[in-house]
């Protein structure tokens, strides 16, 4: 599994992980953006069952949970990568009390869009993919790093660091480089992780 989320205010890339879609990956991921979050927020995931039982043992009272569950087409009348057809999208309360016109993952999906867009490693059928984990994971990470701190989002005309206020300017890649050498920014391969450290200043 690919999987990450985001403020969706200040566009801020929280954790992200790579790694089987089971039980133990889940609790790593989740782990991640405990220590990335503070105080109380709200939550929304697919209805993968391992979300739903780890979400409330990691985040206590300190998370108001959704689910989203869509349901898509058993069959795909085109090619075999066409995408399945959506046939319903139903939201419920997982854990706590969410707000329910605030269960959603549009703003997730959208920068699965742009990932998607930006890397060749995610195009089928072609010699851009990945050759590795350990490279793929790498990728990502510059892909998350240069996305929160160097490019400035459409919607809010700035970086999400710079609107989550962890530095006061766009980064340019050499400064996000030079960061990641001097230890200012958590870049782990092994955890497949780009988080800030603190208010940085290149």
């Amino acid at each position: 599994m690919d999987v990450y989320r985001i403020e969706r205010s200040t566009k801020l890339v929280l954790a992200h992980h790579i790694g089987n879609r089971d039980g133990e990956h889940t609790q790593r991921f989740l782990d991640k953006l405990k220590d990335a979050v503070t105080g109380r927020f709200q939550l929304t995931s697919d209805g993968f069952p391992a979300y739903q039982y780890n979400v409330p043992f990691t985040f206590r009272n300190d998370v108001a949970y959704g689910c989203l569950i869509k349901t898509y087409s058993s069959t795909q009348e085109q090619t075999r990568y066409s995408p399945a057809t959506m046939v319903s999208a139903e939201k419920s309360i997982a854990y706590g009390s969410p707000d329910p016109d605030r269960i959603g993952t549009s703003i997730v999906e959208r920068v699965n869009l742009t990932l998607r867009m930006s890397l060749r490693r995610f195009t089928r059928l072609t010699n851009g993919h990945s050759k590795s984990l350990r490279h793929h994971i790498a990728m990502q990470n510059i892909f998350f790093a240069t996305y929160n701190f160097v490019r400035k989002h459409s919607s809010i005309k700035m970086t999400p660091a710079m609107a989550s206020g962890l530095t006061a300017k766009p980064w340019t890649t050499k400064e996000l480089l030079e960061a990641a050498a001097e230890g200012q920014i958590n870049v782990d391969n092994q955890a497949s992780d780009v988080r800030p450290r603190k208010m940085l200043h290149p």
